[in-house]
This record gives C-alpha cells, sequence and structure tokens, in this order.
C-alpha cells in the first residue's frame, strides 16, 4: 500500500518532470475520479520499471496515446506525422525512467536502492478492472486524459 508520503514524492516527481521536460502540466488526484469520468483511450503505452533495496517495487504508468504525440513531437521537434510507434514508446519509457528516477532520489536520498530498466509496449484495449487488482491504483489528471499508475511491491 502507497502511502500518502510516498504519494506525495511521486506527485512531486512527476510534476518536476513533466513540467521541465516537456512543458505539460500533471498531478496526481487524491482519490480515483468517478468511473463514469475515466474516458478511457483506445491506444495506451505502458511503461514500468522497478527498483530494489531498502524500498523494493514496480511502477506501471499508462499513458494515453494522445499524450505520447503530443509529448513526442514536442520533444523531439517532429510533426505528428512524422512519429512512428517506435518513438512514442521510447519516449515514455524514458519519461517513466525520468519519474521513477526523480521519486526514487526523493524516498530514498541516500542512494541504496537500484533502479532497473524500463520496459515499454504499445497496448491496446487497456482495462482498469486488471490494474484495480494489481496494486495500489492511482491517476494522474493531465490536458491529454487521466494517466493511470499502480505500484506493485515486492
Amino acid at each position: 500500500m502507497i502511502t500518502d508520503v510516498e504519494r506525495g514524492k511521486l506527485n512531486d516527481a512527476a510534476i518536476e518532470v513533466f513540467g521541465t521536460m516537456y512543458f505539460t502540466p500533471v498531478e496526481l488526484l487524491s482519490q480515483l475520479p468517478a468511473k463514469d469520468t475515466w474516458h478511457l483511450q483506445e491506444v495506451y503505452i505502458h511503461t514500468f520499471i522497478e527498483f530494489t533495496g531498502p524500498h523494493c517495487a514496480r511502477l506501471h504508468f499508462y499513458f494515453p496515446i494522445s499524450l505520447a504525440e503530443n509529448i513526442t513531437a514536442g520533444f523531439l521537434g517532429l510533426e505528428e506525422e512524422q512519429l512512428t510507434e517506435a518513438l512514442l514508446v521510447d519516449t515514455m519509457r524514458e519519461s517513466a525512467n525520468m519519474i521513477v528516477g526523480n521519486y526514487l532520489g526523493r524516498l530514498d536520498p541516500d542512494g541504496a536502492c537500484s533502479l532497473g530498466i524500463p520496459r515499454a509496449d504499445k497496448v491496446t484495449g487497456f482495462s482498469l478492472e486488471s490494474a484495480e487488482h494489481a496494486g495500489d491504483l492511482l491517476a494522474f489528471m493531465s490536458d491529454f486524459g487521466f494517466i493511470w499508475t499502480y505500484l506493485e511491491t515486492c
């Protein structure tokens, strides 16, 4: 179970990464929004990255494809028609890496934990019902829809 302190550190990490790197505001919601407001997109970029040590967990992110397209185009200076699935996946994999690295620096300032290698792929037919049972389901608000995330502890 993620604590309020951990939630705050995760929120601060995401705000810093998205604000600094992508000029895109995000905010971790204090509770899940009502299901009738979820407006799930058909395509997401699923990323996950693990860290081990005194703190051990795997953080999963489901980034809406519209967010991935906007961020990738802006970050790489490309037009949307130039974007490929590989570029979208790579950009969101690096986003997860930066968020979790920043989060881990806040959670473990002495550096006793080790950050794993981020993984990512494009997914369709994403269902929150499966994610709800996998760990602590959280939602970040963005201008491009909700970023769904959950934490699996080791």
